[in-house]
């Protein structure tokens, strides 16, 4: 039981991240690919201040969003200009330095060795449990993120978005300021991974750097395009095929060595397949269009 309730933990916190990524690359087109460090940014801001300044919980998640935002535009404001290959290097960029800050900034986040004793949710004297008391709130976390993405794809900032994604010049030549569209929505979807990173340092309660690496950062691509962009549906979809189904592979007798390997195996050839027969992913509802 608790190990089923381990995997719907994990679930819902990169369902988040998956919305927050497909908002940027299945709605406006952004090719983000430094999601991974809006993710470490969350979950450090959130661990430093509860741990080491003794911050709420409310207080430090409402922190971690507004740095993620805050961070996305000031990368953004430079560099979503440029667009192309010069965007993504710029955010292969970033992901470096915030790694590398996390691992030299030694007497801020204890460099490669984490941090520890993080506090859970709380309210007074009662705090949120383990097991299923941290799932549901994870799930309501999970819940609020997907009701704005909800909202905003019923509202008529969809279209402004998609015809940003579909061609720049034209969107431009209508009268959208597409730097500043694409800024604003970057930032968005840097809070709402820094909102994941939260969520994943209150449910182990102890984050190092390796849980935001370039591996991190492939495996949400991954789940992005495995699940189907533009569909809420396709966030949860892609989550649980990459988070369940290699675990699988411990029932038939593959030791944990063997699993990591089994796993990089299964995402390129998903991701293959997909290329080949489904594109758009498959809860996805339309072909991928990147700008």
């Amino acid at each position: 039981m608790d190990y089923a309730l381990h995997l719907l933990t994990l679930i819902c916190i990169f369902a988040v991240l998956s919305v927050s990524l497909d908002l940027l690359i299945g709605h406006t087109g952004i090719l983000s690919f430094a999601h991974a460090a809006f993710y470490g940014i969350g979950a450090y801001a959130t661990a430093i201040l509860t741990v080491t300044y003794g911050w709420g919980w409310l207080p430090a998640m409402m922190f971690a969003f507004v740095l993620g935002a805050a961070l996305a535009i000031a990368i953004g404001i430079p560099t979503l200009r440029l667009g192309g290959d010069y965007f993504i290097l710029a955010l292969f960029g970033f992901q470096s330095i915030v790694i590398s800050i996390i691992l030299n900034w030694e007497s801020l986040t204890n460099g490669p060795f984490g941090i520890r004793g993080i506090p859970r949710p709380s309210v007074g004297e009662w705090s949120v449990p383990s097991g299923v008391g941290i799932l549901a709130f994870c799930c309501v976390v999970a819940l609020l993120v997907f009701e704005v993405h909800r909202r905003f794809n019923r509202s008529p900032m969809r279209a402004v978005l998609h015809a940003i994604r579909d061609d720049d010049t034209v969107a431009q030549s209508l009268g959208i300021n597409v730097v500043r569209t694409r800024i604003v929505v970057f930032a968005i979807g840097g809070g709402f991974a820094a909102i994941a990173g939260a969520l994943l340092a209150f449910y182990f309660r102890f984050i190092d750097p390796t849980s935001f690496n370039f591996n991190t950062m492939i495996l949400l691509w991954a789940m992005v395009f495995i699940g189907g962009s533009q569909r809420l549906l396709g966030a949860i979809v892609g989550p649980a095929i990459l988070i369940v189904f290699p675990e699988l592979f411990r029932f038939l007798g593959v030791n944990g060595t063997s699993i990591a390997y089994v796993q990089q195996g299964l995402y390129g050839l998903l991701l293959i397949l997909l290329m080949m027969f489904r594109p758009q992913g498959l809860i996805g509802t339309g072909k991928r269009s990147a700008g």
